[in-house]
């Protein structure tokens, strides 16, 4: 019985490990787009960063439609966002996420 449970224990922390692997490596993409709008905040720790919304074009049961879709600056991509403002077009590599269902992305790094 007791190797059983050493064998249990052991395949549950090789699923888990295996699942977190699998969701951690989502790839990275490449956004070339126009901002629509661009916010500096402060968190709740006095740290800044920025909210930019972009316009994304989407497709659903063969139907295309825009949608806002949100990106956010952290860290060190805060000082490069804050050289951007209103309807300038930027480049950047972002990691894909969703958020209360929604998807947004997070800069990865910016490129000039």
């Amino acid at each position: 019985m007791k190797k059983f449970n050493i064998a249990l224990v052991i395949a549950l922390s090789l699923v888990i490990g295996l699942m977190t692997t699998i969701s951690a490596s989502a790839a990275d993409l490449l956004l070339d787009t126009t901002i629509n709008t661009i916010s500096i905040q402060q968190d709740k720790n006095g740290n800044d960063y920025a909210r930019i919304i972009i316009q994304e074009e989407r497709n659903l049961n063969g139907i295309k439609y825009n949608t806002d879709v949100v990106v956010m600056c952290f860290g060190s991509t805060v000082e490069k966002a804050k050289t951007y403002s209103d309807g300038d077009k930027f480049k950047a590599v972002v990691s894909q996420n969703e958020y209360r269902g929604r998807l947004n992305y997070n800069v990865v790094s910016f490129i000039n």
